[in-house]
């Protein structure tokens, strides 16, 4: 099995060729599943990562849910490495960190995670068992550890997905993995 340091290499390599008409392709189809789901419908706080040009676009989810009337908080990174969830609102100011992430000000209303619904969650590859392969800071896994109502979807390129992820004990599995073949529930 790869390390979690060469499988991130290898999917960054990958990732990087991917092709904007491909890109276009699966979110589109990935976001009409999304929106489909009942726990989506159902949801009125979510969590939604703020998603960097590499990433998979989160910005038309978050656009969708506004109008949907939910409350949106975005991931801000706190001193201590303690990850919280900020509400984002249309035209609301973002600050770049340290790791050059957009996030919402610090002085913006904090979800209490026990409050959110839906998480949607980033990873740089995942598989359709629910398990996935983070950055490695561990941020959302001991996020979840306090958001143990929110409903976990992973929306992710089909293309990139790796089978024979390394997980650890404390890695937390999703309910859901969403791509442009289809949606995946995790028992």
């Amino acid at each position: 099995m790869k390390s979690k340091t060469e499988l991130r290499k290898e999917i960054f390599a990958k990732r990087a060729q991917l092709t904007s008409e491909y890109r276009r392709f699966a979110e589109e189809k990935i976001y009409q599943q999304l929106f489909q789901l009942d726990e989506y419908k159902k949801a009125k706080k979510m969590m939604v990562y703020y998603s960097t040009d590499e990433e998979m676009n989160t910005h038309p989810i978050i656009q969708r849910a506004w109008k949907d009337g939910k409350t949106v908080g975005i991931p801000r990174v706190f001193p201590g490495r303690v990850m919280e969830a900020l509400v984002y609102k249309e035209n609301s100011p973002l600050e770049r960190s340290a790791f050059g992430i957009l996030e919402p000000e610090k002085i913006s209303q904090r979800l209490e995670p026990e409050d959110i619904d839906l998480i949607i969650m980033p990873c740089v590859t995942c598989n359709n068992r629910g398990e996935r392969l983070g950055y490695g800071g561990g941020y959302y896994d001991r996020y979840l550890l306090r958001a143990k109502n929110a409903y976990l979807v992973l929306p992710y390129y089909a293309q990139l997905q790796y089978d024979d992820i390394p997980t650890e004990d404390h890695d937390k599995q999703v309910d859901l993995v969403v791509t442009e073949e289809g949606t995946y529930l995790i028992d």
